[in-house]
Protein backbone atom coordinates (compact mmCIF):
# COMPACT_ATOMS: atom_id res chain seq x y z
CA UNK A 1 0.00 0.00 0.00
CA UNK A 2 1.47 3.47 -0.48
CA UNK A 3 0.03 6.51 0.90
CA UNK A 4 -0.14 9.68 -0.88
CA UNK A 5 -2.56 12.94 -0.76
CA UNK A 6 -6.13 12.84 -0.12
CA UNK A 7 -8.32 12.61 -3.06
CA UNK A 8 -11.78 12.77 -3.24
CA UNK A 9 -15.09 12.90 -4.94
CA UNK A 10 -18.58 13.58 -4.00
CA UNK A 11 -22.14 13.92 -5.10
CA UNK A 12 -25.42 14.28 -3.71
CA UNK A 13 -28.80 13.41 -6.13
CA UNK A 14 -32.45 13.61 -6.06
CA UNK A 15 -34.22 9.86 -5.00
CA UNK A 16 -37.17 9.30 -7.72
CA UNK A 17 -39.86 9.72 -4.71
CA UNK A 18 -38.54 13.40 -4.75
CA UNK A 19 -38.45 13.63 -8.78
CA UNK A 20 -42.35 12.36 -8.89
CA UNK A 21 -43.60 15.12 -6.65
CA UNK A 22 -41.68 17.96 -8.37
CA UNK A 23 -39.42 18.67 -5.08
CA UNK A 24 -35.90 18.93 -5.14
CA UNK A 25 -32.52 16.99 -3.79
CA UNK A 26 -32.67 17.59 0.36
CA UNK A 27 -29.08 16.18 0.48
CA UNK A 28 -25.60 18.00 0.59
CA UNK A 29 -21.95 17.54 0.90
CA UNK A 30 -18.84 18.84 1.74
CA UNK A 31 -15.15 17.92 1.48
CA UNK A 32 -11.96 19.72 1.11
CA UNK A 33 -8.65 19.53 2.94
CA UNK A 34 -6.21 21.97 5.00
CA UNK A 35 -2.92 22.59 6.11
CA UNK A 36 -2.30 20.48 9.07
CA UNK A 37 -0.51 22.55 12.19
CA UNK A 38 3.13 21.20 11.68
CA UNK A 39 2.98 19.93 8.73
CA UNK A 40 1.11 17.37 6.67
CA UNK A 41 -2.47 17.35 5.52
CA UNK A 42 -6.05 17.21 7.12
CA UNK A 43 -9.02 16.43 5.31
CA UNK A 44 -12.89 17.48 6.56
CA UNK A 45 -16.04 15.93 5.27
CA UNK A 46 -20.01 16.48 5.77
CA UNK A 47 -22.70 15.08 4.96
CA UNK A 48 -26.45 16.34 5.57
CA UNK A 49 -29.92 15.12 4.94
CA UNK A 50 -33.11 17.63 5.03
CA UNK A 51 -35.83 16.79 7.28
CA UNK A 52 -38.60 15.60 4.75
CA UNK A 53 -41.17 17.65 6.79
CA UNK A 54 -38.79 20.78 7.28
CA UNK A 55 -40.01 23.29 4.35
CA UNK A 56 -36.54 24.56 4.31
CA UNK A 57 -34.48 21.11 4.91
CA UNK A 58 -32.48 21.07 1.72
CA UNK A 59 -31.17 24.42 3.00
CA UNK A 60 -30.74 24.12 6.27
CA UNK A 61 -28.42 21.21 5.21
CA UNK A 62 -26.31 23.32 2.34
CA UNK A 63 -25.66 25.47 5.37
CA UNK A 64 -24.79 22.91 8.23
CA UNK A 65 -22.32 21.38 6.07
CA UNK A 66 -20.86 24.64 4.59
CA UNK A 67 -20.73 25.53 8.71
CA UNK A 68 -19.39 22.85 9.45
CA UNK A 69 -16.06 23.17 6.79
CA UNK A 70 -15.89 26.68 8.43
CA UNK A 71 -15.65 25.51 11.81
CA UNK A 72 -12.90 22.91 11.03
CA UNK A 73 -11.16 25.72 8.74
CA UNK A 74 -11.35 27.83 12.04
CA UNK A 75 -9.76 24.96 14.43
CA UNK A 76 -6.55 24.22 11.96
CA UNK A 77 -6.18 28.02 11.24
CA UNK A 78 -5.83 28.38 14.79
CA UNK A 79 -3.07 26.00 15.06
CA UNK A 80 -5.19 23.57 17.23
CA UNK A 81 -4.71 19.89 16.20
CA UNK A 82 -6.73 17.50 15.18
CA UNK A 83 -6.14 15.56 18.70
CA UNK A 84 -7.58 18.23 20.10
CA UNK A 85 -11.35 17.74 18.37
CA UNK A 86 -13.11 16.91 22.17
CA UNK A 87 -16.83 16.01 22.54
CA UNK A 88 -16.84 19.35 23.68
CA UNK A 89 -15.64 21.01 21.00
CA UNK A 90 -18.10 18.95 18.48
CA UNK A 91 -20.56 20.22 20.66
CA UNK A 92 -19.57 24.25 20.66
CA UNK A 93 -19.70 23.59 16.13
CA UNK A 94 -22.70 22.18 16.61
CA UNK A 95 -24.29 25.12 18.87
CA UNK A 96 -22.60 27.49 16.59
CA UNK A 97 -24.03 25.82 13.39
CA UNK A 98 -27.81 26.65 15.35
CA UNK A 99 -26.59 29.82 15.74
CA UNK A 100 -26.30 30.16 12.10
CA UNK A 101 -29.56 28.26 11.30
CA UNK A 102 -31.04 31.04 13.84
CA UNK A 103 -30.29 33.52 11.96
CA UNK A 104 -31.14 32.41 8.94
CA UNK A 105 -34.80 30.91 10.31
CA UNK A 106 -34.87 35.09 11.73
CA UNK A 107 -34.33 36.35 8.15
CA UNK A 108 -36.56 34.28 6.36
CA UNK A 109 -39.33 34.93 8.94
CA UNK A 110 -39.09 31.37 9.76
CA UNK A 111 -37.87 28.90 12.56
CA UNK A 112 -35.17 26.56 12.43
CA UNK A 113 -37.11 23.68 12.67
CA UNK A 114 -37.90 24.70 9.31
CA UNK A 115 -33.97 24.07 8.64
CA UNK A 116 -34.32 20.85 10.08
CA UNK A 117 -31.41 18.14 9.02
CA UNK A 118 -29.00 15.45 10.32
CA UNK A 119 -25.63 15.82 9.97
CA UNK A 120 -22.33 13.67 9.37
CA UNK A 121 -18.76 14.81 9.98
CA UNK A 122 -15.08 13.30 9.84
CA UNK A 123 -11.80 15.30 10.00
CA UNK A 124 -8.70 12.89 9.79
CA UNK A 125 -4.66 13.62 10.02
CA UNK A 126 -2.12 11.77 9.82
CA UNK A 127 -2.65 9.21 12.72
CA UNK A 128 -6.01 10.60 14.46
CA UNK A 129 -9.45 10.89 13.50
CA UNK A 130 -12.52 12.84 15.19
CA UNK A 131 -16.01 11.48 14.26
CA UNK A 132 -19.69 13.45 14.85
CA UNK A 133 -23.02 12.87 13.86
CA UNK A 134 -26.70 13.53 15.20
CA UNK A 135 -29.23 11.68 13.39
CA UNK A 136 -29.29 8.63 10.29
CA UNK A 137 -26.81 8.07 7.71
CA UNK A 138 -23.34 6.33 8.19
CA UNK A 139 -19.57 6.63 8.17
CA UNK A 140 -17.15 4.46 7.15
CA UNK A 141 -13.50 4.24 7.19
CA UNK A 142 -10.52 1.66 6.56
CA UNK A 143 -7.50 1.69 8.23
CA UNK A 144 -3.97 1.39 7.02
CA UNK A 145 -3.80 -1.93 8.97
CA UNK A 146 -6.43 -3.74 8.32
CA UNK A 147 -7.51 -3.41 5.04
CA UNK A 148 -11.23 -3.27 6.21
CA UNK A 149 -14.30 -1.14 5.74
CA UNK A 150 -16.23 -0.59 9.34
CA UNK A 151 -19.09 2.06 10.43
CA UNK A 152 -18.34 3.96 13.28
CA UNK A 153 -21.94 4.56 14.66
CA UNK A 154 -24.92 2.57 13.28
CA UNK A 155 -27.45 4.88 11.90
CA UNK A 156 -29.32 6.69 14.65
CA UNK A 157 -33.54 6.23 14.56
CA UNK A 158 -36.21 8.25 15.98
CA UNK A 159 -38.97 6.96 18.43
CA UNK A 160 -41.07 6.02 15.51
CA UNK A 161 -40.07 4.01 12.57
CA UNK A 162 -38.99 6.45 9.51
CA UNK A 163 -37.70 9.27 11.93
CA UNK A 164 -34.84 10.18 13.52
CA UNK A 165 -33.06 12.86 15.37
CA UNK A 166 -31.89 16.64 13.70
CA UNK A 167 -29.32 19.11 14.36
CA UNK A 168 -31.66 21.89 14.87
CA UNK A 169 -33.19 20.11 17.80
CA UNK A 170 -32.92 21.95 21.44
CA UNK A 171 -31.72 17.98 22.70
CA UNK A 172 -29.33 17.79 19.68
CA UNK A 173 -26.22 17.82 22.50
CA UNK A 174 -27.56 14.30 23.89
CA UNK A 175 -28.12 12.87 20.43
CA UNK A 176 -24.64 13.83 18.95
CA UNK A 177 -22.71 10.94 18.86
CA UNK A 178 -18.60 11.75 19.10
CA UNK A 179 -15.68 9.40 19.06
CA UNK A 180 -11.98 10.62 18.39
CA UNK A 181 -9.37 7.75 18.02
CA UNK A 182 -5.58 7.70 17.25
CA UNK A 183 -5.83 5.52 14.44
CA UNK A 184 -4.11 5.93 10.57
CA UNK A 185 -7.38 6.11 8.42
CA UNK A 186 -6.76 6.03 4.63
CA UNK A 187 -10.07 5.60 3.35
CA UNK A 188 -13.32 6.88 4.47
CA UNK A 189 -17.02 7.43 2.91
CA UNK A 190 -19.95 9.11 4.69
CA UNK A 191 -22.98 8.62 3.16
CA UNK A 192 -27.20 9.68 3.74
CA UNK A 193 -29.66 7.14 4.96
CA UNK A 194 -30.98 6.79 1.08
CA UNK A 195 -27.91 4.52 0.14
CA UNK A 196 -27.88 2.46 4.00
CA UNK A 197 -30.04 -0.24 2.61
CA UNK A 198 -27.61 -0.73 -0.15
CA UNK A 199 -24.33 0.32 2.03
CA UNK A 200 -24.98 -1.94 5.04
CA UNK A 201 -25.49 -5.35 6.50
CA UNK A 202 -28.71 -5.11 8.74
CA UNK A 203 -28.49 -8.86 9.36
CA UNK A 204 -24.87 -8.62 10.84
CA UNK A 205 -25.24 -4.86 11.46
CA UNK A 206 -21.71 -4.09 9.87
CA UNK A 207 -21.02 -2.47 6.68
CA UNK A 208 -21.36 -4.34 3.13
CA UNK A 209 -17.77 -3.92 2.30
CA UNK A 210 -17.84 -5.04 -1.52
CA UNK A 211 -20.17 -2.18 -1.97
CA UNK A 212 -17.23 0.04 -1.00
CA UNK A 213 -14.34 -1.62 -2.20
CA UNK A 214 -15.71 -0.97 -5.58
CA UNK A 215 -16.34 2.33 -5.25
CA UNK A 216 -12.71 3.27 -3.58
CA UNK A 217 -10.92 0.93 -6.46
CA UNK A 218 -11.11 3.82 -9.38
CA UNK A 219 -10.36 6.64 -7.06
CA UNK A 220 -6.82 4.74 -5.77
CA UNK A 221 -5.30 5.38 -8.92
CA UNK A 222 -6.87 8.91 -10.06
CA UNK A 223 -4.85 11.81 -10.83
CA UNK A 224 -6.05 14.80 -9.46
CA UNK A 225 -7.39 16.00 -12.42
CA UNK A 226 -9.90 13.13 -12.90
CA UNK A 227 -11.47 13.82 -10.06
CA UNK A 228 -14.16 15.93 -11.46
CA UNK A 229 -15.19 13.36 -13.80
CA UNK A 230 -15.33 10.53 -11.36
CA UNK A 231 -17.53 12.43 -9.13
CA UNK A 232 -19.81 12.89 -12.63
CA UNK A 233 -19.79 8.97 -13.18
CA UNK A 234 -20.55 8.73 -9.37
CA UNK A 235 -23.50 10.55 -9.76
CA UNK A 236 -24.72 8.64 -13.02
CA UNK A 237 -24.11 5.51 -10.71
CA UNK A 238 -26.17 6.93 -7.60
CA UNK A 239 -28.75 7.93 -10.39
CA UNK A 240 -28.84 4.70 -11.92
CA UNK A 241 -31.39 2.21 -12.40
CA UNK A 242 -29.61 -0.73 -10.07
CA UNK A 243 -29.83 1.70 -7.29
CA UNK A 244 -32.90 3.48 -7.60
CA UNK A 245 -34.71 0.09 -7.50
CA UNK A 246 -33.39 -0.35 -4.44
CA UNK A 247 -34.21 3.30 -3.25
CA UNK A 248 -36.29 6.04 -4.09
CA UNK A 249 -34.50 8.49 -1.59
CA UNK A 250 -32.13 11.50 -1.88
CA UNK A 251 -28.43 9.67 -2.09
CA UNK A 252 -25.53 11.40 -1.28
CA UNK A 253 -22.34 9.59 -1.42
CA UNK A 254 -18.12 11.32 -0.30
CA UNK A 255 -15.44 9.09 -0.70
CA UNK A 256 -12.02 9.89 0.01
CA UNK A 257 -9.11 7.71 -0.37
CA UNK A 258 -5.17 9.01 0.60
CA UNK A 259 -4.26 4.68 -0.85
CA UNK A 260 -2.99 5.43 -4.35
CA UNK A 261 -1.89 2.19 -6.50
CA UNK A 262 -1.14 3.05 -10.13
CA UNK A 263 -1.45 -0.10 -11.01
CA UNK A 264 -5.49 -0.74 -10.60
CA UNK A 265 -7.31 0.08 -13.86
CA UNK A 266 -9.25 3.63 -13.32
CA UNK A 267 -13.14 2.87 -14.33
CA UNK A 268 -15.88 4.43 -13.97
CA UNK A 269 -17.82 3.35 -10.69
Amino acid sequence: MILGGWRYIAASVIGTSHENTGSTCQDANRCQTFPAPGGGEVLAAAVADGAGSAICGAEGAAITCRALMDLVSKHVTAGKSIEQVSRDTANSWISTIQHILDQEAESAGRERRDFACTVLGVVICESCTACLQVGDGVIVLSQCEANTYGHVFWPDRGEYANTTHFVTENDSAERLHFESAQRRVVEAALLTDGLQSIALDYQKQVAHEPFFRGLFRPLRSAAEGGLEQLSGSLATFLRSPRVNEKTDDDKTLVLASRWFDPATPCIAV
